[in-house]
């Protein structure tokens, strides 16, 4: 056949396209490196592992590990594919316990880059060396070494140029690279990881350090002082690791790790189950947080249904997803029970290890006042919710709008279509009674009751304390004339290794949310200025998410976003009422006066409903005065 139609016949693709095809499934960025590299040093046993960056990998990966070593033979087949120590025969695919086993990696990461790889064994006199470029062997050689192995991946992608164009920036790319090491080194106690970009120390995490301390390490002491310990087996799962409180909570799951048998791993059944396990302890629309360390046995599980092993498929999920949400549960419901007698923080915080590293690197930004934390009580501003909410004529912020409709307004508008028609009036239309002398009343510490015409409206407390908080700040933000509050004393805060250069790329961001921010010197920064909004003891929490979220950023358009990130900073405002506080009247009638002058829609700045409602025309069919 011939012509634009016709069709090839088929051939045996050469060796070195078919390494590149490989290549691209096992080598997707530079954190696909060092995944591979960091996972042959932990099957090689090693107790300590190094890993370089420059340019986050797109210049340099280097990885040194202090594992066995390799003999010349063994060197030269790693870099052949398919060449694996770990697989024998078919049925060893069913017992695998090891990270790596389908031999792939070396060849593929070195037919796309200039690759070295430099290993000995203990019981050789020198090291073998051998140098790759672009698939082929150029140097085979002895040189004197350290017991263990070093691979120094150069140039990546160099052969390969439109796959290097899809590679994201430095920040981007070198975030996907400290999660991977973070990952491997909370999974893996006893191994000691360090790991440098632009020969800076960005993590050192010793070999005996614990979870707990490991995950202090990464994220901050605050951080970990809010997990508390879980320790259970069911169904053939066995499940260790910590969780967190239910109010320790992350608008993402960025914050969710699961291994088995200490393979990261991703899998929807667990993630459905933990989460279950605290169904009705979170807020819609939050995560909790976990850090499990699944055991069973290999056969139960499929590990090889992802080019990159990642992701797993186990033969029962229903029971995997049971176990664990039962054992969450469990767990939970043991804090509650202590939290009878004493309060959940104090439950919450269990013993805590010194960490021992002299450097404590901290992800939650740790705020250090040289002026003691003072927790003010709470005070609802009555005054500003007198004044109408209106739009600024020349806003600096254009993008900050009101909260979207949730789903439930249009659901009411359907559920009442037939009330409509006898004459209540539609649902996004309030005219809540004004008796002047009469606060609202208040039912379960949580929820007003206000009455109208034909109807009561329940209000939720929070919620609409939250919108009121939102509408002011953003209308204080918007102003043209507006200036953050200088700070007389400015607040000190750490920020770990992986946000360090995601905040400095953002500094003008956070301007935006009224928070000034400069620079002290190395992962340690400064609160220069403060929106008068904000209450310094909770503004480190929302700096964390703010940085958090924004380390999605290859998914968001960040003027766009500021919206949302506006969202996240509410919780940082002084006063704010919650769920189950007693308000005095003057309490409630200031947020009464404040819910009069909202302007639809009815929710909260994340989107829940503010108000509910009770018509007559209910009442009176549920005493059957109507049909």
């Amino acid at each position: 056949m011939s012509g634009k139609g016709a069709v090839a016949p088929i051939r045996i693709l050469p060796e070195d396209v078919a390494n590149k095809i490989a290549a691209g499934e096992v080598v997707e960025r530079p954190a696909s490196v060092v995944k591979e590299l960091i996972e042959n040093a932990l099957d090689a046993l090693a107790t300590r592992i190094v890993v370089r960056l420059v340019a986050a990998g797109r210049r340099t990966i280097e990885v040194l590990d202090n594992g066995h070593g390799m003999s010349e033979q063994d060197a030269l087949l790693s870099i052949e594919r398919h060449a694996t120590s770990k697989i024998r025969r078919a049925e060893d695919l069913d017992n695998i316990l090891t990270l790596g086993f389908r031999g792939e990696a070396l060849a593929s990461i070195a037919s796309v880059s200039r690759f070295e790889l430099v290993s000995r064994r203990a019981k050789d006199e020198s090291a073998s060396r051998i140098r790759v470029e672009g698939g082929i062997l150029r140097e085979n050689s002895k040189i004197a070494a350290p017991v263990g192995t070093r691979v120094t991946v150069n140039r990546l992608y160099f052969n390969t140029p439109a796959r290097a164009k899809f590679l994201k920036g430095i920040t981007t790319e070198l975030g996907h690279a400290i999660d991977i090491v973070q990952r491997h080194a909370l999974s893996h106690e006893g191994v000691a990881f360090q790991f440098l970009h632009n020969e800076k120390m960005l993590l050192d995490i010793p070999e005996n350090a614990t979870l707990r301390e490991r995950v202090a390490l990464i994220w901050g002491l605050t951080f970990s002082k809010d997990l508390v310990d879980i320790w259970d087996e069911r169904a053939g799962l066995k499940v260790r690791g910590l969780i967190g409180t239910p109010h320790l909570t992350r608008g993402q799951r960025s914050h969710q790790f699961f291994f088995l048998n200490q393979r990261p791993i991703v899998n929807r059944a667990l993630q459905y189950g933990f989460e279950d396990g605290y169904r009705e302890l979170v807020t819609i629309g939050r995560h909790p947080v976990g850090i499990l360390l699944l055991e069973t046995h290999p056969r139960f599980v499929d590990v090889n249904i992802h080019p990159t092993k990642r992701e797993i498929r186990f033969r029962d999920e229903r029971a995997a997803r049971d176990a664990l949400r039962d054992i969450v549960r469990e767990r939970l419901a043991g804090l509650e029970a202590r939290a009878v007698h004493a309060p959940l923080a104090e439950a919450a915080s269990l013993s805590v290890p010194t960490v021992r590293s002299t450097a404590l690197p901290t992800s939650g930004p740790q705020i250090h006042s040289v002026i003691p934390a003072t927790e003010p009580g709470r005070h609802i501003e009555v005054d500003r919710y007198s004044r109408p909410v209106t739009e600024p004529e020349s806003p600096t912020m254009p993008e900050v709008a009101a909260p979207p409709p949730p789903q439930v307004q249009t659901e009411f508008l359907d559920v009442h279509t037939e009330e409509a028609e006898e004459g209540v009036k539609p649902f996004a239309v309030y005219q809540p009674i004004d008796k002047v002398d009469d606060a609202p009343l208040q039912v379960f510490g949580t929820y007003l009751i206000v009455p109208e015409e034909d109807r009561l409206l329940i209000i939720d407390q929070h919620a609409l304390h939250e919108r009121l908080t939102y509408d002011s700040l953003r209308e204080d933000l918007d102003d043209s004339d507006y200036e953050a509050q200088r700070l007389a004393v400015p607040l000190l805060f750490d920020v770990p290794p992986s946000h360090a250069k995601l905040l400095e790329e953002n500094l003008s961001l956070f301007s935006k949310l009224g928070i000034d921010i400069e620079p002290f010197g190395g992962n340690t920064y400064q609160i220069t200025a403060l929106c008068h909004r904000y209450e310094e003891s909770r503004i480190s929490d929302v700096i964390y998410r703010v940085l958090d979220t924004l380390a999605q950023g290859d998914l968001f358009d960040k003027e766009n976003f500021l919206a949302d990130l506006l969202r996240l900073a509410v919780e940082a405002c002084r006063g704010s009422v919650k769920a189950g506080d007693l308000l005095t009247p003057e309490e409630r009638r200031g947020l009464l006066d404040g819910f009069r002058r909202l302007r639809p829609p009815y929710t909260c700045p994340h989107g829940r409903p503010i108000i509910t409602e009770l018509t007559q025309v209910q009442m009176e069919k549920s005493f059957r005065r109507r049909q």
